[in-house]
């Protein structure tokens, strides 16, 4: 079996998806798996996955073009078996709004949620400003004011924007790998918000692991990741973030390509069941090829 490692790509998560496509060769090859690595870049989105010799795509990609459902319609169309979700589950989970009407279905509390067209009808700030499809916090604004969120807004044209309630309180997530949830990590960023540059700089936050928060609260986080993730029909690995304010917990989004470096977060959470990495790259390889 030949696993074709796909990973760059065309978005804003471009350099994540390499290092995330880097890490899992390393531990397929150190499995002995016969992988290598495929680079995409605007000019063989197509022809990489047509032309090239594999019988598997482990899917490495982040972001549009990636983790929306486009590439995996892509791969059903010429028969070949991908990790991870499928076309549908990958294009909705990628649509924040979506997403959180899937929650909302099932019982599960998410932040109070705008419309572009309704800013007017914003009585409450701070609000978060942020692409409806993009992900790794890219082009994510907290706005304390109307004025603010008309910018936001602005620059963020030509992309479908999402304006929901800011949360304050402690950032959680889980990690679901073929439907069961690892644990529940807390994120606690030095700068006081999780964005892009917490995210990707060494040191600029701390991972508390497993979260020191009230059990009740600890169950209904991994419960309500392993909902969201059998709700979309997810494959592979799938990670939920959350806020625990003072009065409940709030789903905000779920990944269904969270980052695979061997210091991302899903791996940490990972240790708290006693896998290791290259646990959980087997894993969604077996699911693939079942």
């Amino acid at each position: 079996m030949k696993i074709g490692v796909f990973m760059g790509g065309i978005s804003s998560e471009r350099e994540i998806s390499i290092k995330t496509g880097t890490a899992i060769l390393k531990s397929l090859l150190r499995q002995g798996y016969d992988a290598y690595k495929i680079e995409l870049n605007k000019d063989n989105m197509l022809k990489a996955f047509i032309e090239n010799d594999y019988d598997v795509a482990f899917l490495a990609l982040h972001g549009v073009f990636g983790e929306d459902g486009r590439i995996q319609g892509l791969l059903d169309i010429i028969g070949k078996k991908y990790t991870g979700s499928s076309m549908i589950s990958s294009a909705i989970s990628m649509d924040k709004d979506l997403t959180k009407k899937i929650a909302i279905s099932e019982g599960i509390k998410v932040p109070k949620t705008y419309k572009v067209e309704n800013i007017n009808e914003i009585k409450s700030f701070p609000v978060v400003v942020k692409p409806v499809i993009e992900g790794s916090s890219v082009g994510l604004y907290i706005c304390d004011n109307l004025e603010k969120v008309k910018e936001a807004i602005l620059e963020l044209k030509g992309k479908e924007v999402t304006i929901e309630q800011f949360i304050e309180g402690e950032e959680l997530t889980v990690g679901v790998v073929l439907g069961e949830p690892l644990g529940v990590l807390k994120i606690k960023p030095k700068a006081g918000l999780y964005d892009y540059k917490s995210k990707y700089t060494q040191g600029m936050t701390e991972y508390e692991y497993p979260a020191i928060i009230d059990n009740k609260d600890y169950k209904k986080a991994m419960e309500y990741a392993r909902i969201i993730h059998n709700s979309l029909k997810m494959g592979g690995i799938s990670r939920s973030d959350f806020i625990l304010s003072k009065d409940d917990l709030y789903f905000l989004e779920v990944n269904s390509c969270p980052g695979m470096t061997e210091t991302s977060l899903v791996p940490k959470l990972a240790t708290l069941q006693g896998y290791t990495f290259d646990d959980l790259i087997k894993k969604v390889i077996e699911e693939t090829i079942l």
